[in-house]
């Protein structure tokens, strides 16, 4: 599994809680005037873990960034070899020849560069393909921490990448997970 892909689908996913979550008892303030603070903690990147669209949705990421590597791997052979050539045959070339073989390895280089911003860049294919198959499990995974939430009362959610302790019972990641799969 290339871990680029597994890194930036669960970074994709992993800002689904924005929101603060931990059920702590503390002064609201606001228009409300008293009450408590209850804060729950999720953890998205377990959460993602177990959904089969995610699962799915990480192979298809796969597939197409292995196709996109064949290609360039296939292109960086094309230039080497051409490299490897031109250097062989450049002492006996004549000064027109070099010029042409030069501007053909340019080529090589450019269109190498041109197909991976394409397909690797920050707007390439693969980011749009990983944006179009992730937006619905994001959305998905948010409704049901936002519904949890309002079921258990709390007034914020936290990913817990965000903390270095917190107590295991503000943890509302599986109660998400059992709502993602009976509401499926």
């Amino acid at each position: 599994m290339n871990i680029f892909v597994s890194a930036a689908l669960l970074a994709a996913i992993a800002f689904v809680s924005p929101v603060l979550a931990q059920k702590v008892s503390a002064p609201m303030t606001g228009s409300s005037g008293g009450g408590s603070l209850r804060i729950g903690v999720v953890d998205s990147q377990k959460i993602v873990a177990q959904l089969p669209e995610a699962k799915e949705a990480q192979e298809k990421l796969q597939e197409s960034g292995k196709k996109y590597r064949d290609t360039i791997e296939t292109i960086q052979k094309d230039y080497v070899q051409a490299l490897e050539s031109y250097d062989k045959q450049k002492a006996m070339m004549s000064a027109d020849a070099k010029t042409k073989e030069e501007e053909r390895l340019k080529s090589i280089q450019e269109r190498y560069q041109r197909y991976r911003e394409e397909k690797f860049g920050n707007q390439g294919e693969l980011a749009a393909l990983q944006e179009e198959l992730l937006a619905p499990i994001r959305k998905r995974v948010q409704n049901a921490i936002k519904e949890v939430a309002k079921t258990e009362r709390l007034s914020a959610v936290m990913e817990t990448p965000a903390f270095v302790y917190y107590d295991e019972e503000l943890d509302i990641t599986f109660r998400v997970l059992d709502k993602l799969k009976r509401n499926k």
